[in-house]
């Protein structure tokens, strides 16, 4: 290893070990209003976005303690769209997509797209589930600056996520 490799490393460590054990430390509350559950920390905020609201939709956002908007949950009937597979809605999801794409999965019932919004440098994470009478999403967004506040706990949120 040559000496800027292991400062490098060095400065990376000493960067990431505020962050470490983040999320285990985190105490965790499951949350189900409508068609879809998910896990999130208890000290993020989850609201209704509408009162208007119906049996066929619902729509909420989750706030960090500090009050930043940092997570959208949608719901709607399966039927209420063109798709009816989750290949249907990845393909077209992939070629609807306005992000800079760095990841992208699919599942047998659930598709992961992750990048960057190519209008603000945000980054961008979003799961698309698709239940057995619903679709829901789980969209978050976020700048860099906020990257510690929300990156140690994505991946337990995102595997929480499901869809009735």
């Amino acid at each position: 290893m040559n000496n800027s490799t292991i400062q490098f490393t060095g400065i990376a460590i000493l960067l990431l070990i505020p962050f470490i054990g983040t999320s285990q430390n985190t105490t965790w509350k499951k949350v189900t209003p409508c068609s879809f559950s998910l896990e999130i920390p208890v000290d993020m905020k989850i609201t209704k976005m509408y009162e208007d609201s119906s049996l066929d939709y619902c729509d909420y956002e989750v706030f960090l303690k500090d009050g930043y908007s940092i997570m959208e949950l949608h719901s709607l009937l399966n039927t209420r769209f063109d798709e009816s597979t989750i290949d249907g809605f990845y393909q077209a999801a992939l070629d609807l997509s306005k992000l800079r794409i760095t990841y992208k999965m699919l599942g047998s019932n659930f598709f992961i797209i992750s990048g960057f919004n190519q209008e603000n440098g945000n980054i961008v994470y979003w799961k698309r589930v698709l239940g057995d009478s619903f679709v829901s999403d789980l969209h978050i967004e976020y700048s860099q600056a906020r990257m510690p506040a929300i990156e140690p706990y994505i991946e337990r949120i995102s595997k929480s996520f499901t869809s009735n």
